[in-house]
């Protein structure tokens, strides 16, 4: 986040973009992205992520200011100059009939091989590396039109791996995925990251990039805010973010939370703290504050090495219940 910095991979300075002059999104965007750093673009529906991305990599028109790649204006770059030094996965995922995993990611190395597309034994291993990274080698013969969406996305990314540019640019990459390949992909652009490359994506998942990304650029209104995710919380901006909504951030969680009608207190006793936690944030997930020492009911857990009770208590009863999931049932039935 140096601002003196000369070896900057992005620099926008004052930059304004949209789509036409009259339509400005965004403007006087003051960001940057160094040699061997990872940034999550973050920011609610509409608010310009992908506009800033495409704007970024030349495909749409800076509308004001300065917006340089490797010290040099954007709209500068040719196609084929570009490609070798930027890979760009897009948010929609291409059907792409006939044509096979491989053979798609092999796409990646024409800024190198040309259109003809001869490739040596260097640009098959950079095809199988990827695939490889991406956990695609099962697919490789595989036509595109029969994966999922989550498998045609990776091997999108896979082709972008193939590319082997400085800077690769993602738009949401995770918003296919299951959970085990969503960290799975953040790991491995960890590990472009940490060979000295770098990467923006974009993303609505803030859990999966706090763990990796090491800063934010977060949209906001009409301004973008960017650095270290710890930073910005000491800053409150996740708490801004959405302010105007139904929705609140818990700093100590690191995550979004819709607000609950409350709908009392109740004090919980228990000594396995495994159940316990679970039985606290099932409590809280219906809208109860936990105190020790008051509440209208107490709920006491029961029981020991996986053979446990839940009961209820009140000056007028007793309830014994199985699981948690009985317990929440009576509650919201009880209201």
């Amino acid at each position: 986040m140096d601002p003196s910095a000369d070896n900057r991979i992005v620099s926008l300075e004052h930059m304004a973009i949209g789509y036409a002059p009259e339509k400005v999104l965004l403007s006087e965007i003051n960001l940057s992205l160094l040699p061997g750093e990872m940034v999550a673009l973050v920011g609610r529906n509409g608010t310009g992520k992908s506009t800033l991305l495409r704007s970024i990599l030349g495909f749409l028109p800076v509308l004001g200011g300065e917006c340089l790649l490797f010290g040099a204006p954007a709209d500068s770059f040719d196609l084929r100059r570009r490609a070798r030094v930027v890979s760009y996965v897009s948010s929609r995922v291409p059907a792409m009939p006939s044509m096979s995993v491989r053979e798609l990611v092999s796409l990646g190395r024409m800024p190198h091989t040309g259109w003809a597309g001869r490739q040596g034994a260097r640009d098959r291993e950079a095809v199988w590396k990827a695939m490889g990274e991406l956990g695609m080698e099962d697919f490789a013969d595989r036509k595109v039109d029969q994966l999922s969406d989550g498998e045609r996305h990776r091997a999108m990314i896979a082709r972008a791996m193939a590319q082997e540019t400085v800077l690769m640019v993602l738009d949401e990459p995770t918003a296919f995925l299951d959970i085990p390949n969503k960290y799975e992909l953040i790991r491995t652009l960890g590990r472009f990251r940490d060979n000295g490359r770098s990467v923006i994506f974009s993303t609505h998942d803030l859990e999966t990039a706090w763990l990796w990304a090491d800063k934010f650029w977060v949209i906001h209104g009409s301004k973008i805010v960017e650095g270290a995710p710890e930073d910005l919380g000491i800053m409150h901006v996740f708490e801004h973010l959405f302010a105007d909504s139904d929705i609140t951030f818990d700093p100590s969680e690191r995550r979004f939370m819709p607000h609950f009608v409350p709908r009392g207190t109740i004090c919980l006793e228990g000594e396995e703290p495994l159940v316990m936690y679970w039985t606290r944030t099932a409590l809280e997930r219906l809208g109860y504050r936990i105190d020790k020492h008051s509440g209208r009911a107490t709920i006491r857990v029961t029981g020991r090495q996986g053979e446990y009770g839940w009961q209820w208590i009140t000056d007028r009863e007793e309830k014994f219940f199985p699981d948690i999931y009985s317990l929440a049932r009576f509650l919201i039935q009880a209201e």
